[in-house]
């Protein structure tokens, strides 16, 4: 029988930052592995090329739930300042530790785990796995064709939720901002037009008036400057400034592009990501048929769940997994054992009941 616990542990160890084709592919490959040595019958189909996916299939046809999981994971960092090896994958009395524990290595063993015991049982169930979503969700956009016409009753995605069922979180916008000047010697400033100056007095004002909007279930929008870049040498006035926005958004962006593109000192927006926010009705059944309490609120992050509602408008998507949210992206990232377990056995009861 294979253990959920050991699993998850042998993901961590592979390393699979966004953007490592190689290390995402044999994440994949590695759970294909498991599948197809537990399950005969296991339809197991790959695409996507750089931004690789994988969809593994079990049991019957027929309506069945979706478990959606990506396999990159973000950085690990200064290693230094980690207290166990961060891909080491270690495992005490009460957690497993290392990078991609929590996001979402874990919740990908638990889903792994449940549709091979679910489908021992005569379940049906589908899981697809995909890439660089830590970077904007790119591999799922590659999708589109492998979900579409597949009989589903809904979506789960197993981020971290502390195992409570969340339905909503908002989208994401991030723009890049470009100031132009004109170069001159560092010694005559006067003779020249300082772009870094010009973005950096236009980014303050311009994040406090920005058009933030509110919405009862999303809350608020943000917005954050992410990065900032400008010159090329210290005794030359810069002719070019660039800084990152990333917005989280609750609706259309064009007011917030209309914004940026308008104000003074501010020459180029440029579209890095524009992710639509997530939203499924908790009163929906397959919402309400899940094994969990429904956390109303959303999360802060965003998931693969924005392309993937885009590409099945007809399903509720929610995102429902183990793991402490807080442990995501942070150093010294470590899941709950119990949580994991549980998980598990709560995904298993959903493949088993069919429910719609």
């Amino acid at each position: 029988m294979l253990e959920t616990i050991d699993l998850a542990a042998d993901l961590v160890r592979i390393p699979s930052t966004s953007a490592d084709v190689d290390g995402m592919r044999s994440v994949q490959q590695r759970v294909a592995d498991v599948i197809r040595h537990h399950a005969d019958d296991a339809r197991v189909s790959t695409g996507g090329g750089d931004r690789p996916w994988t969809l593994i299939s079990l049991g019957p046809d027929g309506p069945a739930p979706l478990f959606a999981c990506h396999v990159d994971t973000v950085p690990v960092g200064a290693e230094a300042q980690w207290s166990r090896p961060p891909r080491g994958g270690e495992i005490d009395d009460s957690h497993l530790h290392g990078r991609g524990s929590v996001d979402m290595k874990g919740g990908l063993a638990a889903a792994t785990t449940a549709l091979l015991r679910a489908s021992d049982r005569g379940a049906a169930g589908h899981l697809l796995l995909t890439s660089d979503e830590e970077i904007g969700s790119l591999g799922a956009q590659h999708t589109r064709d492998v979900i579409t016409d597949l009989a589903l009753t809904g979506i789960v995605i197993p981020e971290a939720t502390s195992l409570t069922v969340r339905c909503t979180h908002r989208g994401a916008l991030w723009l890049r901002l470009v100031a132009r000047g004109r170069s001159s010697h560092g010694s005559a400033p006067e003779r020249g037009i300082n772009a870094v100056t010009r973005l950096a007095s236009a980014l303050g004002p311009a994040l406090a008036a920005a058009p933030l909007r509110h919405d009862p279930a999303l809350g608020a929008e943000t917005a954050s400057v992410g990065t900032f870049h400008g010159g090329d040498a210290t005794n030359i006035v810069p002719d070019a400034a660039a800084a990152t926005v990333d917005l989280r958004t609750i609706a259309e962006p064009e007011p917030l592009l209309e914004h940026w593109a308008g104000t003074e000192g501010i020459d180029e927006v440029e579209t890095l990501l524009d992710l639509s926010a997530l939203r499924t009705d908790p009163d929906s059944h397959f919402v309400r048929s899940l094994p969990a309490e429904v956390d109303p609120s959303p999360v802060t992050y965003f998931t693969d769940g924005s392309v993937l509602q885009q590409f099945r408008p007809d399903l509720p998507v929610v995102i429902w997994g183990p793991g402490d949210p807080a442990q995501m992206h942070s150093v010294d990232e470590h899941l709950e054992l119990a949580q994991l377990l549980r998980a598990a056995e709560l995904f298993e009861q959903v493949l088993v009941s069919g429910r719609r």
